[in-house]
């Protein structure tokens, strides 16, 4: 599929701005929204999201799915999209269910998406933001340890190269998912994901569950090994 990018200096989310004009959009494409700076930057949950001007990379992709299979984990995709960008780079990323990304154990990316119901489709709002040139007093406004591909790195990272490349994996990755749902994924995500193993706090937005972080399911869901020893699948939640 082709992209028609749109460039925005300022907006409050880039999610909240492709909902609203969602309509203008054409729909055999994917549009994607980027942003200078948001002023109303947000993650799940309605977390804010730390985004200041001209640091890092605030889109959302947006599209159209007919009769998708495991719809939930179009955000997990995102995700894995940008690991393998930064693993042809020579880092070392982590993905910490659902849809963080992680080098060096802290929080590089976060993923949003959202959906909505059409007549025949289900389009898609998949929001990203990367943290790409933040510096160290930057990264210490965020309430949550968080790092970015400089203070990794150490050297700037060209924000447009970052995006062009994270595009035509996802544009790869999207073909795969609309043909297979998330089986093609599953593997890789397993491999890469962060806690795995470990006892973690898993709140899904209503209630916390505690236990081993055990394996994922072929759709995405996470597989929580609870204390009874019995299996806890949660579809969406965060994990600590």
């Amino acid at each position: 599929m082709e992209i028609v990018e749109i460039h925005l200096d300022s907006t409050d989310s880039t999610n909240t701005w492709a909902k609203k004009h969602f309509p203008e959009f054409q729909q055999d494409k994917v549009t994607c929204v980027l942003a200078e700076e948001q002023t109303g930057g947000r993650g799940r949950f309605n977390r804010s999201w730390h985004s200041p001007r001209s640091l890092n990379l605030y889109v959302t992709f947006v599209f159209r799915l007919h009769n998708p299979m495991h719809l939930g984990s179009i955000g997990q995709v995102m995700a894995l999209s940008l690991a393998q960008v930064l693993l042809q780079e020579g880092l070392h990323p982590q993905v910490k269910w659902p849809n963080d990304v992680l080098l060096g154990g802290k929080k590089l990316a976060g993923v949003l998406a959202e959906t909505q119901s059409l007549k025949d489709t289900v389009a898609v709002f998949l929001g990203i933001g990367i943290n790409v040139n933040l510096a160290a007093d930057e990264l210490k406004k965020i309430d949550k340890p968080a790092t970015s591909l400089k203070a990794e790195t150490g050297r700037d990272w060209n924000r447009d190269t970052l995006f062009k490349r994270l595009s035509r994996q996802f544009l790869i990755d999207l073909d795969k998912f609309k043909k297979r749902g998330f089986e093609p994924f599953h593997h890789q995500f397993e491999n890469l994901m962060a806690l795995k193993g470990k006892t973690v706090h898993c709140f899904d937005g209503k209630k916390e569950w505690a236990g081993i972080c055990h394996s994922l399911s072929n759709d995405g869901q996470l597989n929580l090994l609870l204390p009874d020893h019995t299996i806890r699948t949660l579809s969406a939640g965060d994990i600590r």
